[in-house]
């Protein structure tokens, strides 16, 4: 197995993880998002990056790449904004001192650096084969 795939599917894993615990403090919190947000959520957040971590698997490799790190890098930038940015019941200061509420602001943490992670990874594993063919072409 490539470091590509083993760090994709690392990446993925993890971040669908923390973002289960996630939506489970939202849930508990009762911090709703609007049906947009809610599609973003879905669509983008969890279920993108899942079929990204598939592609990468098999010889879609590339595609599943440039999936993966327009996913985290979306995700990166809707977590920063809601979480940290605008005044809202989603930002980290809103929440309860309550086991609920520490768990929400420890996984809103914890997703923003997985995301910058599997951004840069992305964008790493990508520029890779461009790297190799010009050492290659190299005298």
């Amino acid at each position: 197995m490539s470091r590509t795939v083993t760090y994709t599917t690392g990446i993925v894993l993890l971040h669908f993880l923390v973002n289960i615990v996630h939506g489970s403090a939202h849930r508990e919190l009762r911090i709703g998002l609007t049906p947009i947000a809610s599609a973003f959520v879905i669509l983008v957040v969890l279920l993108f990056p899942l079929i990204a971590m598939i592609l990468v698997w098999t010889a879609k490799k590339q595609l599943g790449l440039i999936l993966f790190s327009a996913s985290m890098l979306a995700s990166f930038v809707f977590g920063l904004y809601h979480h940290f940015l605008a005044a809202s019941p989603d930002h980290i200061h809103s929440q309860p001192d309550t086991p609920w509420g520490f768990t929400f602001v420890l996984t809103s943490y914890a997703l923003l650096i997985i995301e910058v992670i599997g951004s840069y990874l992305g964008v790493h594993f990508l520029r890779l084969p461009k790297q190799k063919s010009r050492a290659k072409a190299a005298p």
